[in-house]
């Protein structure tokens, strides 16, 4: 009787895998409240610290929800599969150098107490995946540009140069300024293609990839005909 129960509840969490691999977000809720105890014990087991715990489970639950599509049932059972993901993750961090041994006044206890749900860290990676692919877009659509458009893009979105002091720079009237401005954003937005709602600032996200591709500013060079 036992043995059918256990097989019926694998059963289960294998066919919400299936449906987590389609990116069925009650089909999580429902693993993680199936299996959350049985993970969390796991890795406390291993770190022995409670708070440290949790955000390890957040992080266990991240990594299957963005592997749930890799599950095979020659990997062992679903149960087993999510064991072997958090007992690693723990692992991992119980053998950092600096989390070892640390007293009641570690900066460990430092810790925000709101720690995100299992769901919200999934969100927040998939948002960081998102949008990491539209700077990768953006940045591949300036590289596409005439230089002298690309050159007046960086200046203005990334280095923050105003309208009047590139007209100075180069020698021109500020509307004529404007106008090539706007002409290269209407190529890259043409590049990129339709945006997502959650990133429709799309003069921010053309600011981060100067960050984060470490664009270096401009020099004047001579004006071409764009």
């Amino acid at each position: 009787m036992g043995g059918t129960a256990a097989q019926s509840n694998s059963n289960e969490l294998e066919r919400l895998l299936l449906r987590m691999s389609r990116k069925d977000e009650a089909a999580f809720e429902a693993l993680h409240a199936a299996t959350k105890r049985k993970l969390s014990s796991t890795i406390l087991r291993v770190v022995r610290r409670r708070h440290l715990a949790e955000e390890i489970l957040q992080e266990a639950y991240v990594r299957i929800w963005l592997n749930a599509a890799t599950y095979r049932s020659t990997m062992g059972s679903p149960m087993m599969w999510m064991i072997t993901i958090a007992r690693n993750l723990a692992i991992d961090v119980a053998r950092k150098p600096t989390l070892e041994v640390y007293s009641e006044h570690s900066v460990m206890l430092d810790f925000p107490a709101e720690i995100p749900t299992a769901l919200e860290s999934i969100e927040i990676r998939e948002n960081e995946s998102e949008t990491t692919k539209l700077q990768d877009s953006i940045f591949s659509a300036l590289q596409a540009l005439a230089p002298l458009r690309r050159q007046l893009v960086i200046a203005a979105y990334i280095h923050g140069e105003s309208r009047h002091r590139l007209s100075e720079l180069y020698g021109v009237p500020v509307n004529t300024i404007k106008t090539w401005i706007r002409r290269a954003l209407l190529e890259v937005r043409a590049q990129i293609g339709a945006m997502p709602a959650s990133h429709n600032d799309f003069d921010l996200l053309i600011s981060t990839v100067g960050h984060r591709y470490m664009i270096t500013p401009i020099r004047k060079t001579a004006i071409e005909q764009i």
